[in-house]
This record gives structure tokens, C-alpha cells and sequence, in this order.
């Protein structure tokens, strides 16, 4: 009997070295924030952490536990080879998760859950996302670990079963399956009322050092089996009458509004183009001495600029309904993904249809991606446009046709004047990974911020081209035209965690009359309400946002996985929801501005589940 619970606890700690080794490939990934903890927080993400490497190392060994109950019914051979086969299965996945893991750290900054499986319905697009990773260093880990990984394992089973004895059947089957049912402690992180989560692991004031204890698979399956089907709020910070006083607080206005067009609205046509990754940092941007966006640098001092606007999100898909229907993002879910819930969103589509104009959709790529169709018909759109209306030769991106060639087909299918008014939205992609984009090179480097950039200065070059182009056309002059971001960027990393939220939004074309820098702080879910304003249309279903031609109280919130931010005119804070504690913010942040914002987490995700 000895020698099978001395395999049993072999067993259990591969799995958990298995996972310690994971977290030092993990800091040593990303080593430039590794090296900015001190070496107590650096032993707290391992000390902390175990407790969750204990947990999955638990769930994985029930199977090899339950099935040594029964060894003495089973050939030795026989055993080993499931037990074997068993593991190989269960690395070959874990391996994966670990490393697929490293990048997503790198590139969303949140460690792996289940989010990433809604893009492999459309694998292109996903492939074309995650081909700037070092794809190559990336699979020569992968095949280096489950090698090194599978030998310790045939080394375990093979140095243990072979040596095994017949046992007296009735004691030992009751006392292994005695332990195989105590796996319950480490399974629920100990003896304690609540069961293991990730806040059981967050020990640190560094965000960084938290998110670095967290087991990589735990969080992939946790995330997997428990937030598919969830129907109660997790973000509960305040008792409903206090989240009702403090948003009625944020909410304060003037509701006079102040006129930024030039003639009757009602007959004005309405471009909105809705700019992929375009980060407020890249505006007046040089590097390696080109301007990245020359073109936006100029229609600053042309236009009606908003220099201080928050992203809703941080993906398209978040970006799309926060900026035509006015609805915030949700920290780890997309409501574009429900159908039966995003159908119940107001949208400027139909608003705009209710008064004669002609609705259109206008994307490159293809409107499959992250259920963006569904969302596009749910929405009335009169016409859409997407890479299936070009011919296949024309597809020179992984992601469909570059920009000026979605800029030449709206500019074809305007050349005439129409009867109807429009109401526009163009969807732009050359500025999405992996930034492949045609023509000569302006910001030279292979560098993954220098072909981002590039990208952008390729998009503003079509810009550029396409305004001068509808300004000789007869529809430009009763025309407004907003361009703002999907969503922010990580890069040009400037060290300011915010600036990945921030965006800019433009307001031009020949029927604005107000020319202005806009510094008030806003967001994309306040762009509907302000226009439906300026159209003089009831906007009471737009709940969230504000009307910033109005004097309201300049705020924004946004979120991201699992927590958010929110900004105010002098001060910005990020909040952590596993945690519950900020993580960043400003000195002029207030305990009333960390309530309030609490209030609106609560109160989104809340509507978001009622929907």
C-alpha cells in the first residue's frame, strides 16, 4: 500500500511543480515588470499563488486517484497506459494554456480566460490578430515544454507501477477513495467558507504581482465553467438606494443645449467613422521623425476636436455598440455576443430611419467576426457593405481589403447626389494586428510599435485622401463627419495605464459650424445622446451617456477585464473587481469618486444581466 500512495503523492506534486514552473516562465516572460517587484512581493506570488497551483492540481488528479482505488482489478500495464495517456492529454492542453497565456498577458493585459474562444469562430481573423505574437518563440516553448513535461511523467509512472503488489482489496479501496474524496481541501483552497477564486491569491498593492499568482489554466477553466450561464451580479459594492443618489450625482446637467451645426439639422447627412485601435497618443505623435498622423494633426485646428474622450471598452466588438447605441462595456463579457439582449439596445440607426434617412454600413473585413452581423441586422441597417462586396482578388489582408479601398467604395456609391438623407458609420481595419499594410514604408522598423504606427499613418493617409475627395463632392457640404477610435491601444507605451483608454474624436465636414478644442473629459457612449441633441431628437433611451454640447459633469467610465476605470477632469483611477481594490489612481481621486464609479459598475453589469 505504501508504494501507491507514495505514487499518489508524486503524482499530485508533478502537477503542482508543473504549475510553480509555469509562474517562472510567466515573470520571466515578462521580466521588465518582474524586475520592477521587490523580491518579498516576488516570494508572495509564489507563496500566494501555490494555493491555486494545490487547487488544479487537485481537480487533475481525481481521475489518477478514483482509478488507483480499483488498481488491484486492473493490469499494471494497463493502468499505466491510461494513467499515461490521461496526462499526455491533459499537458498537451495545459501546455498550451500556458504559453497562448504569455502573450495574451502581453497584449490585453489580463491573464488567459475563455474571451479569446469567441473570435475562433472565425479563425482568419483570429489568426490575423495574434501573427504579430512571436508566433515561432512562442511554439518552440510549447514543444519544449510538453517534451520535458511528458518525460518527468513516464519517468514517475515507469520508476512506480512496476513495483507494485497485490493488495488486500477491501481496506485499501477504502481508504484511497477516502483520499481521492479529501481532494475536496485543496480543491477548495482549504477549510474555509468560501471556495477558491482568484482574490484568494491577491495579496499586493502591485497589480502586476496579484495577476502573476493566479494559476494561467485555473483562471482558463474557472472562467470556462462558472461565467458562461451567470445570472447574478458579482460586482455588488452598495445597497441599491446609495447606487441610484451617487449616479443621480454623476448625472447633474444643463440640459440647454448649444447648437454646433450649421443648418437644419434634419436634412444634414451623417458620416461616423469608427477608427480601428486609434489611440489619443498617437495624435501629434513624430517617431523616428515622420508625423504618425499628419492628416488628424491638421483637422485639429479645422474641426470641432475633443482631446479628452474615453473608449468604452477595449475591443471592437464594445467599441461598436458604445458608440451607436450609447451602451457601456462589460468587464468580461460583449452583449453584441447575445443577440436577444443587444436586440434590445436603442441604436442611432433606427432613430435616424424614423426621419427619412437612408442607413448604411460600410467594413472591409468580414462583419462575421465577434457576432458584429447580428448586432448590424438587429440594427436596420439599410445597406452593409463588408469584404464579401469586393472581389477576391482585391483581398490583400488577412482581415479583407485595406482602407482605401472601403474609403473608394463609399466615395462611389455617394457620387451621386441621393434623394434620401444618410446616416453612415465605416468600420476601418488596416490599423489591426498584424499591420500588414500596402504602399512604401513611412515609419520604418519591425519593431511591433513601429509597424502599429505605421499602420495608423497609412489609415491617416487614406483619410486624408478620402476628405479631400468628398469635398468635391455635391453631399459633403450638408455632411458631418465624427471620427473617433474603436478603442485605445497599448502602444506607444508611455507608461500612463489610462492613455491605453483614451481616444480622440473629431467632428468635420461642411455642415459643422462650431470649431473648437473640446477638452471636457467624455466618452464614446456620451457621442449618441450629443448627436441625437444637435438633430433635436428625443434621446431618453440613451440612459448612459450625456449630452456634452450641454454643461454636464465631465466624467468617464470604462472597463476592462474583470475591472474598471474611471476618469474625471483632474483625476483618473483603475479598480480591480477580483481584488476590489484600486490599483491606480490619481491624487485628486476622491473615496465619493471611488463609490460613484463602484455605482456604475454595478449598475451597468446589472442591466446587462436584466436584458
Amino acid at each position: 500500500m505504501k508504494e501507491r500512495f507514495h505514487f499518489l503523492f508524486i503524482y499530485f506534486s508533478f502537477w503542482v511543480v508543473y504549475f510553480i514552473a509555469a509562474r517562472v516562465l510567466f515573470l520571466s516572460y515578462h521580466i521588465d515588470q518582474t524586475k520592477l517587484l521587490t523580491l518579498e512581493s516576488i516570494w508572495g506570488v509564489f507563496w500566494h499563488g501555490v494555493r491555486m497551483d494545490f487547487s488544479m492540481a487537485g481537480y487533475l488528479s481525481l481521475i489518477p486517484f478514483f482509478l488507483l482505488s480499483f488498481s488491484n482489478f486492473i493490469k499494471k500495464s494497463v493502468f499505466e497506459g491510461i494513467i499515461y495517456g490521461y496526462t499526455f492529454i491533459i499537458v498537451i492542453i495545459l501546455t498550451l494554456i500556458v504559453v497562448v497565456d504569455l502573450e495574451v498577458f502581453n497584449v490585453w493585459n489580463y491573464r488567459l480566460d475563455a474571451t479569446p474562444l469567441n473570435y475562433l469562430k472565425t479563425p482568419l481573423e483570429a489568426w490575423a490578430s495574434v501573427r504579430s505574437s512571436p508566433v515561432f518563440r512562442l511554439i518552440l516553448s510549447y514543444f519544449l515544454l510538453l517534451l520535458l513535461a511528458n518525460y518527468i511523467v513516464y519517468r514517475i509512472l515507469a520508476n512506480n507501477i512496476n513495483s507494485w503488489n497485490h493488495l488486500k482489496t477491501k481496506p485499501f479501496i477504502f481508504i484511497s477513495l477516502f483520499v481521492s474524496f479529501a481532494l475536496i481541501i485543496p480543491i477548495r483552497g482549504g477549510f474555509g467558507i468560501a471556495p477558491m477564486n482568484q482574490s484568494t491569491v491577491y495579496f499586493s498593492e502591485n497589480n502586476f504581482a496579484n495577476v502573476s499568482a493566479v494559476n494561467a489554466s485555473w483562471n482558463f477553466f474557472s472562467s470556462l465553467v462558472n461565467k458562461t450561464y451567470i445570472k447574478t451580479n458579482p460586482y455588488i459594492y452598495q445597497p441599491r438606494d446609495v447606487v441610484e443618489q451617487n449616479l443621480a450625482e454623476l448625472y447633474k446637467t444643463n440640459e440647454k443645449s448649444e447648437n454646433w451645426l450649421k443648418q437644419d439639422a434634419r436634412k444634414t447627412n451623417v458620416l461616423i467613422i469608427i477608427w480601428e485601435s486609434l489611440t489619443a497618443k498617437s495624435v501629434g505623435l513624430s517617431h523616428h521623425g515622420v508625423e504618425v498622423t499628419p492628416n488628424l494633426n491638421k483637422l485639429r485646428n479645422s474641426s470641432l476636436y475633443f482631446s479628452n474622450i474615453f473608449a468604452s471598452g477595449d475591443r471592437t466588438d464594445k467599441g461598436l455598440v458604445a458608440i451607436l447605441s450609447g451602451y457601456p462595456a462589460q468587464p468580461t463579457y460583449s452583449i453584441i455576443k447575445e443577440p436577444n439582449k443587444a436586440a434590445k439596445l436603442p441604436v442611432l440607426t433606427k432613430d435616424f430611419q424614423k426621419i427619412g434617412y437612408n442607413t448604411e454600413f460600410y467594413y472591409g473585413g468580414e462583419t462575421e467576426f465577434a457576432n458584429i452581423k447580428s448586432y448590424l441586422f438587429t440594427s436596420d441597417f439599410n445597406k452593409i457593405v463588408d469584404v464579401n462586396d469586393f472581389p477576391e482578388d482585391s483581398l490583400d489582408t488577412e482581415w479583407g481589403v485595406h482602407d482605401e479601398m472601403i474609403f473608394s467604395k463609399f466615395l462611389n456609391d455617394h457620387s451621386f447626389q441621393k434623394k434620401d438623407p444618410f446616416f453612415s458609420t465605416l468600420l476601418t481595419l488596416s490599423s489591426h494586428e498584424p499591420y500588414d499594410v500596402p504602399g512604401p514604408v513611412k515609419i520604418k522598423g519591425s519593431d511591433e510599435e513601429s509597424l502599429f504606427l505605421n499602420s495608423l499613418h497609412y489609415t491617416d493617409d487614406q483619410l486624408g485622401r478620402f476628405l479631400e475627395k468628398a469635398k468635391q463632392d455635391p453631399w459633403y457640404d450638408n455632411t458631418l463627419i465624427i471620427i473617433l477610435g474603436d478603442h485605445g491601444h497599448r502602444l506607444p507605451d508611455n507608461g500612463n495605464k489610462f492613455d491605453n483608454f483614451r481616444i480622440p474624436m473629431f467632428w468635420t465636414g461642411g455642415a459643422l459650424e462650431k470649431i473648437e478644442n473640446f477638452q471636457k473629459v467624455g466618452s464614446q457612449i456620451d457621442l449618441a445622446k450629443t448627436l441625437l441633441s444637435q438633430f433635436k431628437l428625443n434621446s431618453e433611451n440613451y440612459n448612459w451617456g450625456k449630452d456634452m454640447s450641454s454643461e454636464y459633469n465631465p466624467w468617464a467610465y470604462f472597463s476592462f477585464n474583470d475591472g474598471f476605470g474611471f476618469a474625471k477632469t483632474n483625476g483618473q483611477l483603475l479598480f480591480d473587481n477580483v481584488g476590489k481594490k484600486v490599483i491606480n489612481k490619481t491624487e485628486s481621486i476622491s473615496s465619493k469618486d471611488i463609490t460613484r464609479s463602484q455605482a456604475l459598475q454595478q449598475k451597468t453589469f446589472q442591466d446587462y444581466l436584466d436584458k
